[in-house]
């Protein structure tokens, strides 16, 4: 699979697959893990306004900046409290480096963007789903159908896409309720 092929989909359709892509991975290298903490933050970018502050919130998900800090006290997080602090910390814990990656290039989509117009087709964001995609494929893991996000169309509010529920394509949140 190549990430031209995502060429018409929006910059919100994108993130949505590289979404899918880290759901892919911690379902099928960490099954046993309730990832729903995480996925429920980074799903809000589906129907969110304002994408910077999404992008901020995350930020403090992503396991390189939770790990800065060597305990909540000494951190100076604005988006969790002590005790979500706590349980991700567990979450990530003896989790590889490769989910890290893959939520890093996910934020990286948004933030190449952000602010500005963007030209060709948003050629940078697909550099960033290859290096996700090909995670997935040293791991061995299955990348998702392009056809989940294809409804969101690149022509669509400057590139970016119209809202959308993107809760209802996560394969994480999913599974969490049929329990």
């Amino acid at each position: 699979m190549k990430s031209i092929q995502l060429k018409n989909v929006s910059l919100i359709g994108r993130i949505a697959y590289a979404i899918l892509c880290a759901e892919k991975y911690v379902l099928t290298k960490y099954p046993s893990k309730n990832w729903s903490i995480v996925f429920e933050q980074f799903w809000k970018v589906s129907s969110c306004e304002a994408l910077d502050k999404w992008s901020w919130v995350i930020m403090e998900y992503i396991p390189k900046y939770l790990f800065e800090f060597q305990n909540y006290e000494s951190s100076d997080f604005e988006y969790i409290d002590k005790e979500t602090y706590n349980q991700l910390k567990d979450l990530y814990d003896n989790v590889d480096d490769n989910l890290n990656q893959i939520l890093l290039a996910t934020r990286e989509i948004e933030e190449e963007y952000a602010y500005s117009n963007i030209p060709e087709y948003g050629k940078i964001s697909l550099e960033y789903i290859d290096e996700i995609l090909s995670i997935l494929k040293k791991a061995d893991v299955e990348p998702p159908e392009i056809s989940l996000v294809e409804f969101s169309k690149f022509n669509e509010r400057d590139g970016w896409g119209e809202p959308f529920d993107g809760t209802k394509l996560s394969i994480v949140l999913n599974k969490s309720n049929l329990h």
